[in-house]
């Protein structure tokens, strides 16, 4: 083996361009695999991330009358629905809440922002469900009282000048949402999530008083620690269905929020990896060309070899070498073009504010390489061994 591998690197620098041309397509292949899995298993870990701070205890009620910040339906939640799941024994707490935009004006600039609502006694509650926590000031005094709590980012110098109002947000500023003063009782501590990080807060009657309307988007349930979830959805599901005489909700716990999450990034990862491994085949096909090629134009040389003493495994070993290295040297610059990228996308999907992770698992770079040496020898097997079969009186007549 030893001996053989000199003589291979040395056919393999002969033939400069054709091969640097199949090493192209294993490139392409290993590429497409590496930067797509990568960005997918980070899509998975973000979602894993952000899933883990819903909250493992907190189940979420909708109606299909919801209408995300537009007009709401007399038929959605209400404060009867609260007043029933209350009932519900195994249940800690229940809070009402809404969200939409809103036109907010605050040192001469319009702003339109996200808004979320809770019920004012809950505030620190659902901040901790949301892996939320105040950095300064306090949570509100009244469900009446005309404040808001305001994410990190309008406190930031840099994000205000340049995405935000032009200056700072402080705790005891007035800023106006939808033509009212409101002033600012609380920051909450940064995120790294813009979403969240550029949301403001209000309580339930104060946005409703905004929206004009009397229904909630959500109705949140937070069971007692040591309790069934699932089993408690049951209860609130039954007693909403009975007192609201139609099945117009959804009940959604972390365990039926992780089922269809699973669902979803399944079908991604096979649609990625499919698309990926066409890309690969296409690489292989090259390196198969290629070695057919070298075969046919090397039949002179075969039979030189074995003539002085090669033998039929020896021929095999060489071809194989070859098409193996060809592989392995397109996994490699595929393997970095591929985690290049992927980190590439994730900075330019930071900077425009979308939170994304990027896996850099060193056992996608092995099933890479492993997958690139693989197809590479694989492709070159039919081709090294007819090369092995051949007659060196045969070869040695070709001129």
């Amino acid at each position: 083996m030893f001996n053989i591998l000199p003589f291979v690197l040395r056919n393999l620098r002969r033939r400069k361009l054709r091969n640097w041309l199949t090493i192209a397509g294993i490139i392409v292949g290993v590429f497409a695999i590496v930067s797509l899995i990568s960005l997918s298993e980070g899509l998975k870990e973000s979602i894993d991330r952000e899933f883990s701070n819903l909250g493992a205890n907190r189940i979420s009620i909708t109606s299909k009358y919801v209408s995300f910040g537009g007009t709401r339906s007399l038929d959605g939640l209400n404060d009867d629905d609260i007043k029933n799941i209350k009932k519900v024994g195994d249940v800690s707490f229940v809070t009402g809440s809404l969200s939409g935009y809103l036109e907010t004006k605050y040192s001469n600039k319009v702003v339109m922002v996200t808004f979320t609502s809770y019920d004012v006694l809950y505030f620190e509650d659902m901040f901790q469900q949301s892996n939320l926590s105040l950095l300064q000031g306090n949570f509100f005094s009244s469900e009446k009282s005309k404040e808001v709590i305001v994410g990190y980012n309008y406190t930031d110098s840099k994000k205000s000048k340049d995405q935000l109002y032009g200056k700072t947000l402080d705790l005891g500023k007035k800023i106006q949402i939808n033509g009212s003063d409101y002033t600012v009782i609380g920051i909450l501590k940064k995120t790294g999530d813009d979403r969240k990080d550029n949301a403001m807060y209000l309580s339930n009657d104060n946005l409703k008083e905004i929206t004009g309307g009397q229904t909630y988007d959500t109705i949140y349930a937070i069971v007692k620690d040591g309790k069934d979830v699932e089993g408690t959805a049951e209860k609130i599901e039954t007693r909403l269905e009975r007192s609201r005489s139609n099945n117009d909700i959804t009940i959604t716990t972390p365990i039926s929020a992780n089922e269809k999450r699973q669902e979803t990034l399944g079908v991604v990862s096979i649609v990625i990896i499919g698309i990926a491994c066409i890309s690969l085949l296409v690489g292989g096909i090259g390196i198969l060309n290629s070695m057919y090629t070298s075969v046919y134009e090397r039949k002179k040389e075969i039979g030189v070899l074995m003539a002085i003493g090669a033998k039929r495994k020896d021929v095999l070993t060489i071809f194989l070498l070859e098409s193996g290295i060809i592989g392995l040297i397109g996994g490699t610059i595929g393997l970095i073009f591929g985690f290049s990228v992927a980190l590439l996308v994730r900075f330019v999907a930071n900077y425009f504010g979308v939170t994304m992770a990027v896996s850099t698992n060193p056992l996608i770079a092995v099933i890479a390489m492993g997958f690139s040496f693989g197809i590479g020898v694989l492709s070159g097997m039919l081709p090294a061994i007819n090369a092995s079969r051949q007659e060196p009186v045969e070869s040695l007549r070709e001129e």
